[in-house]
């Protein structure tokens, strides 16, 4: 026993002797006051946090700590006050002197964090990138439009259109929801910027795929802004007055009343001056474009009914004519019984006028010839609508939910124009001239419902969903075609002469019904399966009658040649596997739709049924690489098959334009569309750097494509066929960078994109193949209250030549060049001035000068006690300049087209901006 203990002793001395002891000595003081402080305590940890000793600071903050040589420490300290101090140390040798050790007060801390969170104005969250409003200086009184075009990345044109990144903004949202409509001008133009908290970009997932994970592949390129805390606590708005000459007028008002999660707000506007133009999604609310809608759901496109032949609610304002607009709105959402109860409604009133006098040259290339083409025109548009639009969120239990949705239309149009044209051959010798006018009158009644019910199962990843929906819509128009058509040999020399006269009226309904089931199921704890079933009836009937006259001069005589009853039906069946997979890397979603497609005309007239079937798929894949906290690679590819229409396959004959007339193609086969898009985003927080690129290629198998055939008196027949070979690129990439040093911001973007397409000309297959490739650079310098001053540069080259004509090369150049800026002076006052310089390069077919300097400005005073009234006294298109001018270049088909626009003005009116917000600092 005595050996063991000896033993034991002898061990202890010795490890002793060779750990030598450290002294580790230290003073504490205040960073800002440079003072000592006084018992302060210092402590020593182990590494894994265990207290070995501890020591308290003396009248010169000196402190004295025993350790170990060379083993590692946590060294603590704390004061009241201030923040806490940790540090690594390792002691080396017998002293061990860490100097003078700052601590810094609590709240100089937090001023900091602040102010660095105001340095990083853009942070990438998941698959959204985040700007923070406050770090992007906009002038006092500025909407949600100016603020969104300082933006990097961000493009607003001048018909209020949003581009993010290249990709077109579809939803603006306002705290997550939708403020009085899916219209981003809704918002965009009359909300305040200083409102603004954050404005969020990110591709907005289907409800579905929101609800179970699973991508399905259909997005919406989605702006959020979410509100500052203090605006959601009182009211706050804008009301602007003003008037001028040439009898112009721009009169608005907002109000916005806000309570906890209670929205109320209601908006009116009346102008002239193309304030509140009609969007192209209330283009299609109306029923232009194609008639041709997407289900997301389903996985296929389908047609309402037949489209209108008089083009009756095509009268959307882009610029094109001088309008006036008539607007109102009100909006109420609030969230009831502790969340659980989500209630949202919008109405809208919408009335427009447009008078509109234009003119069209263009050039068609043939195998043999070319062919020229001077048009004029005259038209009159009215469109007046009522939309009401809501839904119903309810939480049944804490597992499952039932929302119902109601949109509402109502719609009126009233449209008369007048045509005149002429085509020439190569030597400029008159082909054949027309004279043509159109009237027209329409209303039509819309209805949507749907009705979703969801439920979570208490294993994670388990869920059903079950979708019920209806769309109903009539469409009724009244008009008149009158049309002479005169036709000449090559000596200019009258042959014949075509002349219409008739009354036509047009009927068709829609009666859609559909349900869907849907069911997700976790495989493990990254990997999820979805499966869906869905079936849809459609039934749609269309009725077109033209009149010609009697012996009494009256329109009862029925035309059969351009009359139809037709009864048009279709069901559908489908149903999808989809996958994803969730890393804390790298996130992935891959699956395919299948649907089956039955249709059935039947021709009420003629008693006779035509059937066809379609299959469609839509593989879709999507893959998500975090690189960092503010970097993204995302790739993602959609596939999906689009079916010929029922006007390509059997069109029912229209007149409305005797030179151009179609014929159908019952052999269509449908295309298939692969569509791949690559983003990568890179955000530098400490340098105020942003990257981004994004880059998408579309290729087409058995691409629906046109078949042209132009006789010699230059009357044109046209169908569809199927083509291979047709393809599309783009890109478009940028970088932002913010200079800290002189409190300025630059930005460079670049863009390109082009392609090939294939048709035929008189038999003969022509490939088109095009390309655009631009750039921007601006520059923007704010210093508060006293001046801002934004420069840009954009150029841009457009090549198209057609294979038919390789010698016919049409290419190009245009530049935008913008100065811009305003000086605040005598405290109160603004000077505001921008120009811009758009340049048009002259080419063999449009010799003219189309050159323009846009020079805009307004002189402001700003009164009452917080500054929030201002007199403005402004002037659009000082020199006056200002054209309608648009030039297309595609297929084997070149045009320049000219109308009318707003050209000098003046305004002198008053703004008020008006708030009370009880929690505002």
């Amino acid at each position: 026993m005595r050996k063991l203990l000896f033993v034991w002793a002898s061990l202890l001395i010795s490890g002793i002797l060779q750990a030598q002891t450290t002294t580790i000595r230290g003073q504490i003081a205040d960073t800002s006051e440079k003072k000592p402080l006084v018992n302060a305590v210092v402590a020593l940890l182990s590494p894994d946090s265990v207290l070995l000793q501890h020591a308290r600071t003396d009248a010169k903050g000196n402190f004295v700590l025993k350790a170990s040589d060379g083993k590692p420490y946590l060294l603590l300290v704390s004061y009241p006050k201030f923040a806490d101090f940790l540090d690594v140390v390792k002691p080396v040798g017998t002293e061990f002197d860490l100097g003078k050790i700052n601590l810094i007060k609590k709240s100089v801390l937090l001023e900091e964090v602040i102010v660095s969170q105001k340095i990083g104005a853009i942070r990438m969250k998941g698959d959204t990138l985040e700007f923070r409003a406050d770090s992007f200086a906009v002038r006092q009184g500025a909407n949600v439009e100016e603020l969104l075009k300082r933006l990097p990345g961000l493009q607003v044109n001048q018909k209020g259109e949003i581009t993010a990144q290249g990709e077109r903004v579809q939803k603006v949202l306002v705290d997550g929801e939708e403020f009085f409509s899916d219209d981003p001008a809704v918002v965009t133009q009359n909300l305040q910027a200083d409102a603004i908290e954050k404005v969020q970009v990110f591709d907005k997932k289907s409800e579905q795929a929101t609800f179970t994970g699973i991508d399905d592949g259909e997005k919406q390129k989605t702006i959020n802004l979410t509100l500052k805390e203090d605006r959601k606590k009182g009211y706050f708005g804008k009301a602007k007055l003003s008037g001028g000459l040439p009898d112009y007028f721009e009169n608005e008002a907002m109000i916005n009343a806000f309570k906890g999660k209670r929205k109320l707000a209601a908006y009116g506007t009346m102008a002239n001056t193309g304030k509140a133009g009609l969007s192209w999604q209330d283009n299609d609310r109306f029923g232009g474009g194609s008639n041709m809608e997407y289900n997301e759901e389903d996985g296929y496109f389908y047609s309402f009914a037949e489209s209108d032949e008089f083009n009756t609610w095509g009268g959307q304002y882009n610029g094109e004519g001088l309008p006036k607009a008539w607007t109102a709105g009100a909006h109420y959402s609030n969230k009831l019984n502790n969340d659980k109860t989500h209630v949202n409604g919008n109405y809208q009133f919408y009335k427009q006028n447009i008078e509109n006098e234009g003119a069209n040259t263009s050039q068609s290339i043939l195998a043999d010839r070319l062919f020229y083409n001077n048009s004029t025109r005259k038209t009159s548009t009215m469109n007046l609508k009522h939309q009401l639009s809501g839904f119903y969120d309810v939480k049944l239990d804490s597992l499952s939910s039932l929302k119902i949705n109601v949109n509402g239309m109502q719609g009126q149009a009233n449209n008369s124009s007048i045509f005149s044209s002429e085509s020439l051959g190569d030597l400029e010798q008159l082909i054949n001239n027309q004279d043509r006018r159109l009237s027209s009158v329409g209303d039509r009644q819309q209805m949507k419902t749907s009705a979703i019910w969801r439920k979570k199962f208490m294993k994670a990843g388990r869920t059903l969903s079950v979708n019920l929906d209806q769309q109903y819509q009539n469409n009724a128009t009244n008009g008149n075609l009158f049309s002479v058509n005169r036709f000449f040999d090559g000596n200019g020399n009258l042959t014949n002469t075509d002349t219409v006269d008739q009354v036509k009226s047009n009927y068709s309904q829609s009666n859609i019904w559909g349900g869907r089931i849907s069911y997700t199921e976790p495989l493990s704890k990254k990997w999820f399966v979805e499966a869906n079933y869905g079936y849809r009836i459609n039934n749609s009937k269309a009725l077109r009658s033209s009149f010609v006259k009697d012996f009494n001069g009256k329109y009862e005589v029925l035309d059969s040649l351009f009359s139809s009853d037709y009864a048009f039906d279709f069901n559908t069946h489908s149903t999808g596997l989809n996958f994803r997979f969730n890393g804390s890397k790298i996130m992935a979603s891959f699956g395919s739709n299948i649907n089956f497609a039955d249709f059935r005309q039947k021709d009420l007239v003629r008693d006779t049924v035509y059937k066809y079937g379609f299959t469609n798929f839509f593989p879709k894949a999507n893959i998500r690489f975090k690189m960092g906290a503010q970097r993204n690679l995302n790739i993602r590819y959609n596939g999906q098959t689009a079916q010929p229409t029922l006007q390509q396959i059997q069109p029912i004959l229209e007149n409305t334009d005797p030179l151009n007339i179609q014929v159908g193609n019952p052999n269509l086969k449908q295309e298939f569309r692969h569509n791949l898009n690559l983003n990568i985003n890179d955000y530098k927080v400490l340098t105020g750097r942003n990257v981004y690129f994004n880059f998408g290629f579309n290729f087409i198998d058995n691409a629906i494509s046109r078949a042209d055939n132009v006789d010699a008196q230059g009357r044109r027949q046209f169908s569809f066929v199927n083509v291979d070979g047709n393809f599309n690129y783009y890109m478009y990439t940028g970088y932002w960078k913010d200079l800290k040093k002189i409190k300025s911001s630059f930005n460079l973007s670049l863009n390109w994109n082009g392609g090939k397409n294939n048709n035929f000309v008189n038999n003969v297959k022509n490939t088109n193949t095009y390309s655009s490739m631009g750039g921007q650079m601006s520059f923007y310098k704010n210093k508060e209250k006293k001046y801002y001053v934004e420069l840009s540069f954009g150029p841009n080259f457009t090549r198209n030549v057609s294979s038919l004509r390789p010698d016919v090369v049409t290419k190009f150049w245009t530049t935008d060049s913008r100065i811009g800026g305003s000086i605040f002076f005598l405290k109160d006052f603004e000077l505001n001035s921008n120009a811009t310089y758009q340049w048009r390069q002259k080419t063999d077919v449009f010799g003219e000068d189309r050159n323009v300097v846009l020079w805009n400005a307004f002189l402001s005073k700003k009164f009452l006690k917080k500054k929030t009234a201002e007199i403005r006294l402004s002037i659009n298109d000082i020199l006056n300049q200002n054209i309608g001018f648009q030039r297309t270049a595609n297929s084997n088909f070149i045009s320049e087209n000219t109308y009318s626009t707003l050209r000098r003005y003046w305004l002198l009116g008053v703004i008020w901006n008006f708030s009370r917000n009880p929690g505002q600092k």
